[in-house]
């Protein structure tokens, strides 16, 4: 679908204007053109552009259905992911979720997308409601005024193009373009990542009623993902400290194709893999930012901060905010306030959400926590707690809560008192 035409005039004054086009972006351009806001999205790449993060979770349906989405994406022949299967590298031992089995998870399913067509089809669907989209808009500059804000970029041309807006909406990824430049950046302490990832074909995926489903395979001190995108291909990523990475003093390349190798359970399905694509590096991605709303100015998705992606959250909490924070900017647009009490509940619901996952991820690395998540035990449904919360819950009851409560308390517990079998971890 081609660019809408671009307007070159500064006095043209938009509602909204959105930096970045990925699901945080699109999803906040739909809600706000839906509401009736004039709507600016500016994306430095072309879609269809290469991306990582393509596992959803069950959670994602809820705002594809507010978004008036979901039939697209139903029909565009997205594999279906309907659980999760947590494996020891040395394939000691397995946990399968089974979304449509926890009894207090509300959806049953989700889907594996290759992100090139998801985030196109997704931002489509925002022109389609009415937002104008400008691709190979590489933003450079952004002023906040007392009344409006400002913002400069460059088109594929290489031509400068000023727009004004009543507010800005940072969804410019893991560039962090507002944050950034305010110094607002905190990495979370001791976790330092790295992300090796490609496509590969022959890849020896599970069958049957586990076809779909997305593997995470843990090793001493780092993991593989394995997600299946179409029949014969899949997304397969390794994530480790960079420190270990650094001291490797190898290729990246060489660096992934050492640790398939010593994985059993991944080397086990590798044996006729083809790489489709050259290795991917993401490095340093697990981040907050102090701030995440300021007059006139709010930020979303990975903007609004990066957390690992070992549970899938990325793009549920991507869209999450999106909405939530255009939501917030559409009453402050009636409200005629550059600040509101929403755009304030907005950064602490996201904060929520995001600590919420972070909780399970920073556990996960402990092999004590790792010890008591691999040998599982359904008492008091407590499985079924896990379950909702990974297939994406972000408005948990009190039923979860006390449930997650006990569990981590157990975890703690095991490493002072063995609760569980203890076993190896390779």
């Amino acid at each position: 679908m081609p660019d809408t035409p671009a307007a070159s005039s500064a006095s043209q004054t938009y509602d909204a204007i959105i930096i970045g086009g990925g699901p945080a972006g699109s999803t906040a351009a739909t809600t706000l053109a839906q509401a009736g806001r004039r709507v600016l999205v500016l994306e430095k790449m072309k879609f269809p552009r290469f991306h990582v993060g393509e596992s959803l979770l069950p959670y994602n349906r809820k705002i594809f259905n507010d978004l008036g989405v979901w039939e697209k994406i139903e029909s565009a022949g997205f594999i279906t992911k309907r659980g999760a299967q947590f494996l020891m590298g040395n394939g000691s031992h397995k946990v399968r979720l089974n979304f449509s089995k926890g009894s207090f998870t509300e959806f049953p399913q989700a889907v594996q997308v290759e992100r090139s067509k998801f985030d196109q089809l997704l931002l489509n669907h925002s022109r389609e409601n009415g937002a104008e989209v400008r691709e190979e808009a590489t933003v450079k500059e952004y002023q906040v005024h007392d009344g409006h804000v400002t913002i400069r970029y460059t088109t594929a041309e290489g031509d400068e193009e000023e727009v004004k807006g009543s507010f800005l909406m940072d969804a410019s990824g893991l560039s962090n373009f507002t944050a950034n430049r305010e110094s607002r950046r905190e990495y979370y302490s001791g976790h330092k990542k790295i992300a090796i990832f490609g496509h590969f074909e022959g890849v020896d995926m599970p069958q049957g009623e586990e076809y779909g489903d997305i593997l995470i395979v843990r090793r001493e001190n780092s993991w593989f993902w394995l997600i299946p995108l179409e029949a014969n291909k899949t997304s397969v990523g390794l994530v480790l400290d960079a420190a270990d990475f650094k001291a490797m003093r190898k290729e990246p390349q060489q660096v992934f194709d050492d640790a398939v190798s010593t994985t059993k359970v991944v080397n086990d399905r590798f044996d006729k893999a083809m790489q489709q694509t050259p290795v991917h590096v993401v490095t340093d991605f697990s981040y907050t930012n102090d701030k995440l709303v300021s007059p006139r100015v709010v930020r979303v998705g990975d903007a609004s901060g990066f957390i690992d992606p070992i549970f899938s959250s990325g793009v549920l909490l991507a869209m999450t905010s999106g909405q939530q924070g255009a939501q917030a900017v559409h009453e402050a647009l009636n409200l005629g306030q550059p600040l509101t009490e929403g755009m304030k509940r907005y950064e602490k619901d996201n904060r929520l959400r995001i600590s919420q996952f972070w909780q399970f991820i920073e556990n996960f690395y402990k092999l004590h926590f790792a010890q008591l998540f691999f040998q599982p035990h359904n008492r008091f449904r407590m499985v079924c707690a896990i379950n909702a919360v990974l297939a994406g819950c972000t408005k948990l009851p009190f039923g979860i809560r006390w449930r997650l409560r006990v569990f981590f308390l157990l975890g703690w517990l095991n490493k002072r008192f063995p609760i569980t079998e203890r076993i190896p971890v390779n």
